[in-house]
């Protein structure tokens, strides 16, 4: 707004072509309140050798005036009326089709804005990956981010390649909606690699672990994004077949299609990201507790290697803190019994927790939860019986690709920990990461639903204002 002010003084508006210089004599400008505006027509030569006459508005004072000009010329004559309003800053705006002085700073405002919003998210998620805040708001801000750059990119590219400057707020928002549904389309070549990736991975699980169906979530995700892009395709292909009563339903599910595919490859992404820096993040060498998230052990109640690569990390974080600092942390071994289980989990993590030569006043056993959400609050529980401070000094071991959903199921519960990373075979981890990127879709389906609904109906009323206006 202050470049329009100090820059766009004049509200300019194209108002007349011809290959013939008119004779001043034969143009006419009234303004209503000359104490409001004054107003002129300005003739301009063009590279073309045409004349250009423009109408040019200058501010005087707060208010509103009317504006009528006429051009006359052999065949006839060029006339309107418009309606200008000048506002307190003495910026100008047409009252019936709201254009404005300073419509060309439009964009680069927008790009300005968009921009400044960019750093700002980029700042916030930085902080947050110093402190350790992994949540699914830095999922979300990580999501943002990678939409702004990519929107600003795609943005930047379409209109210097087809050489548009948008100059209206119209103009904007068709390019805004046009980004997004460009958006799939320029990371298409990204999203295929890594459908194709899920999908090797997955055969290269089986061979190892054998058929199953929990063997199958990076496959099935692989074919939900190429599933998607088919159908982006095969509505944009149909689109020129169908009558006009069609042509409404077949935008309304092109961009539908598109801006889900947008939204689902940045939180994609952006999780991806996340997940793999909780893993890179150490924590500081002042905990006083250790909770290590149990899965399922073996028929004679022994740890599973998953299981015992867990507590190793636990094990191993403990004794480097011991060497940094001088202080001891006591370990919460976390997890139930299940219906096929010889002990708990807890319990089986305690006995080798004593084999390494840990004491077992230094263990406080948590053997009621079921589930990572019920680890986190049971070993709560027990830690403040024991009596901790679960406000700080708290940190959680479990597999790499279980760290960042460890994170945001102990923000549930309201507890501040740091996540200690174990190590998985290679060929497990991107079929394990799908499935944790799955179940906080679920858990946080409600936002994602209302997101994605809100955006939905305002796609299908603008394809709607569209096609009716054309």
């Amino acid at each position: 707004m202050g470049y329009i002010y100090v820059v766009f003084q004049t509200f300019t508006q194209l108002v007349h072509e011809t290959p013939e210089k008119i004779s001043p004599s034969e143009i006419t400008v009234e303004v209503s309140d000359p104490g409001v505006i004054s107003a002129e027509i300005e003739c301009v030569q063009d590279s073309g050798g045409e004349y250009d006459y423009y109408l040019q508005v200058r501010p005087i004072s707060t208010g509103r005036s009317n504006v009528s000009y006429m051009i006359k010329e052999d065949g006839g004559a060029v006339s309107n009326h418009m309606k200008i309003v000048c506002t307190e800053l003495k910026t100008l705006y047409e009252d019936d089709e709201l254009m404005f002085n300073g419509q060309e700073a439009l964009f680069p405002m927008l790009a300005l804005i968009l921009f400044s919003v960019l750093v700002c998210f980029v700042i916030s998620f930085i902080i947050k990956f110093r402190e350790g805040d992994f949540s699914y708001s830095m999922a979300v801000l990580g999501g943002l981010i990678l939409y702004i750059l990519g929107s600003l990119l795609i943005m930047i590219i379409y209109c210097i390649s087809e050489r548009f400057w948008p100059t209206s707020f119209s103009m904007l928002n068709a390019l805004l909606v046009e980004v997004g549904m460009l958006f799939p389309i320029v990371t298409s070549p990204a999203m295929l690699i890594l459908a194709i990736a899920l999908g090797v991975s997955n055969i290269w699980l089986i061979r190892h672990e054998g058929f199953g169906l929990h063997n199958l979530f990076g496959a099935l995700l692989g074919a939900v994004i190429i599933g998607g892009y088919t159908a982006i395709l095969v509505v944009f292909l149909q689109a020129g077949q169908l009558d006009y009563v069609a042509i409404w339903l077949s935008l309304a599910m092109m961009t539908t299609f598109s801006y889900v595919m947008c939204y689902l490859e940045c939180m994609l992404f952006s999780t991806m990201i996340c997940a793999v820096l909780s893993t890179r993040y150490r924590p500081s060498y002042d905990k006083e507790y250790i909770i290590i998230l149990g899965c399922a052990i073996r028929c004679d109640g022994t740890p599973t290697p998953l299981l015992k690569g867990r507590i190793d990390r636990a094990i191993a974080f403990e004794r480097e803190q011991f060497m940094k600092s001088g202080r001891h942390a006591y370990f919460v071994p976390s997890g139930g019994q299940g219906s096929d289980e010889v002990i708990s989990e807890a319990e089986s993590m305690k006995r080798y927790l004593v084999e390494q030569g840990i004491p077992e006043e230094q263990i406080i056993k948590e053997d009621k939860s079921v589930n990572t959400l019920q680890n986190f609050e049971f070993s709560k529980k027990v830690i403040g019986e024991h009596g901790g401070d679960i406000k700080k000094c708290i940190a959680f071991s479990t597999t790499n690709y279980h760290v960042f959903r460890g994170y945001t199921l102990a923000q549930r519960v309201s507890l501040r920990v740091h996540g200690l990373s174990a190590k998985t075979k290679p060929y497990f981890y991107p079929n394990a990461f799908v499935r944790e990127f799955i179940g906080l879709l679920y858990e946080q389906k409600g936002k994602h639903i209302l997101f994605l609904v809100l955006v939905i109906a305002y796609l299908l009323m603008y394809d709607l204002a569209l096609l009716v206006l054309q």
